[in-house]
């Protein structure tokens, strides 16, 4: 009878887990995104978005990269629970004052930037959803390859708030209500997080030496960058579109955005247990890390291709189905973008797995850096001319360019074995 080593058992216990949180983040929005474009209208829909996409900007600033180089670390230091322990204190305490300045931040442009005061109360509601995500400490289970607990407190969550939004959202004048039930469910969930991290594994916080605070950001610097630079042609389109032809264009595109992402978030289970499997793999064994991301890149790109052909097929249906007449303009959208999470997935492939584990990170900024600087120029260019269509266009390009200029950096790492 076939029986799994134990690394590879670990690897697919965590990428079971994590599939069940993919789950849970991208088909309950399938629910409730239809329901909120009815009831709340597609302009308003899209001024949620607009907000959403603003407070995107102060997640990744709080996080700081710690997704990828704290998971890294406790990954490799795992056996050290002590080593363990003052990794984690210091990403805590380094997100706890990004969090401090990033509220200041908001509060300037609510402020004093015109455009943003009618929906202040919005922007100040949605920013405890950017400290309910910065401090959910999935790097630390991630790290230490036990998803369990963030499973089901991410499950927890998502049913809390499509639950809610059921419920308490019947009209316009609720639409407060889904970034409070938003920020509810997550903010409960790191109260949890947290007292399994102090109480099951017996983590205690202690106060970091500057010595280990500035190595910890000096580790993340270029991963913050890079993973800022992507927010640049993923958040930052959703900005501009919504500043040059208004909210109800955000609705066509981030309606069907919500439908690509779907299908794109659906390679991050295997992706996020893959990623501190390999770069513990590549410290021993690069050969052997190499040929089983080859395999991974080869099989899910075959079943990318599958089943992105039947959604294209179908597009006109789902679009309909989801959003009604309503949003048919949504329909092009999709179309268009139906390629992205194929891109994503091999981007992921090449950048993360590959050049963050073998100690590229400058490279893996540069690359993002250009295409983030292409992004926004094709981003602004196009959306004057072409509205909606114009963003989905500047979109599709920089991940074309992103995949290629990846793998040119990588070829020889790839043909390796």
């Amino acid at each position: 009878m076939f029986k799994l080593n134990a690394e590879n058992q670990r690897f697919f216990s965590n990428a079971a887990f994590l599939a069940i949180i993919q789950a849970a983040n991208s088909f309950l929005p399938l629910l409730t995104v239809p329901f909120l474009v009815r009831v709340l209208g597609v302009e308003l829909f899209g001024q949620l978005a607009f907000a959403m996409a603003l407070m995107f900007y102060f997640i990744v600033l709080a996080d700081y990269g710690f997704n990828l180089t704290a998971t890294r670390a406790i990954s490799i230091h795992r056996e050290n629970w002590v080593k363990v322990g003052r990794i984690y204190s210091c990403v805590m305490l380094i997100k706890f004052v990004l969090l401090l300045f990033s509220a200041f931040c908001l509060a300037c442009l609510v402020f004093f930037v015109p455009a943003l005061a009618e929906y202040r109360t919005l922007y100040f509601v949605s920013f405890l959803v950017v400290i309910g995500q910065s401090l959910f400490p999935v790097w630390f289970f991630q790290g230490i390859e036990k998803m369990k607990y963030v499973t089901y407190l991410s499950v927890l969550a998502k049913v809390f708030l499509t639950v809610g939004i059921f419920v308490f959202v019947s009209g316009p004048d609720d639409y407060l209500y889904v970034p409070l039930l938003t920020a509810m469910g997550t903010l409960l969930s790191v109260v949890l997080a947290l007292y399994f991290v102090h109480g099951s594994y017996c983590v205690r916080f202690t106060w970091s030496t500057w010595q280990e605070i500035c190595t910890s950001l000096a580790e993340g610097w270029y991963v913050f960058l890079s993973q800022l630079k992507v927010t640049l042609f993923s958040s930052t389109n959703i900005v501009i579109l919504g500043i040059i032809s208004g909210p109800i264009a955000v609705g066509y595109y981030v309606g069907a955005e919500k439908i690509m992402r779907t299908l794109a978030l659906a390679q991050t289970p295997i992706t996020s247990a893959l990623f501190p499997l390999i770069a513990k793999k590549m410290t021993s064994d690069r050969a052997g890390a190499i040929v089983k991301l080859k395999k991974v890149a080869y099989i899910g790109s075959a079943l990318y291709i599958a089943v992105l052909l039947v959604v294209y097929a179908l597009s006109d249906t789902i679009i309909h189905l989801l959003y009604t007449d309503e949003m048919k303009s949504s329909t092009w959208v999709l179309k268009s973008m139906l390629v992205i999470p194929l891109l994503i997935f091999l981007n992921n492939i090449f950048g993360t797995q590959i050049l963050l584990n073998t100690g590229r990170e400058k490279a893996f900024f540069y690359v993002l850096l250009c295409a983030a600087l292409l992004s926004l120029l094709l981003c602004v260019g196009l959306t004057q001319l072409y509205s909606y269509k114009g963003t989905t266009i500047a979109l599709l390009i920089t991940e074309i360019f992103i995949v290629v200029v990846f793998f040119h950096l990588i070829r020889k790492d790839w043909w390796l074995v």
